[in-house]
């Protein structure tokens, strides 16, 4: 259902519909570790500038933060009220964004993880996101036909 490639390009992470994520080692094509933690289908997968973190957006409501060295869970948080169908680090590794099909797109502090602001311009689920590479700008797209371009309240 998504995929990613670490930004050091060592890593790729493939999400499924039964709610686990994959990593394997792109040198050797070979399954390194089995992510759990979701109970449904993971729509989307963001490693962290760095490489060390990696999140994961469900269907479960939830998105979840692995470290990615020891592939362990180091944190797991409930950020919207449906869907979480995307998520994406910050250029900055400071922060991150999740959409979902509740219409809204939100901002967050990755140290604790507290939400910085919310966008509800959209009037239909919202599928992705993006941040340009300043990270000043974020971009969302959804089944309301918009693609939305904030100024981003992290810079």
């Amino acid at each position: 259902m998504s995929v990613a490639y670490s930004p050091d390009a060592r890593l790729l992470a493939s999400g499924a519909v039964d709610g686990q994520v994959y990593l394997f080692d792109m040198g050797t094509g070979r399954l390194l570790h089995t992510l759990t933690g979701h109970s449904m289908p993971v729509r989307s997968l963001a490693f962290s500038p760095d490489s060390k973190m990696l999140a994961t957006a469900s269907d479960d409501g939830y998105v979840k933060f692995y470290d990615v060295q020891n592939a362990t869970l180091s944190s797991s948080l409930s950020v919207h009220s449906s869907w979480v169908l995307g998520v994406q680090f910050a250029p900055d590794n400071m922060h991150f964004a999740t959409c979902s099909s509740d219409k809204t797109v939100k901002v967050w502090d990755m140290s604790n993880k507290q939400c910085l602001h919310t966008f509800r311009e959209h009037s239909e689920q919202v599928w992705s996101i993006a941040f340009n590479d300043t990270g000043d700008k974020l971009v969302s797209v959804s089944d309301d036909g918009s693609a939305i371009v904030y100024n981003c309240p992290i810079v």
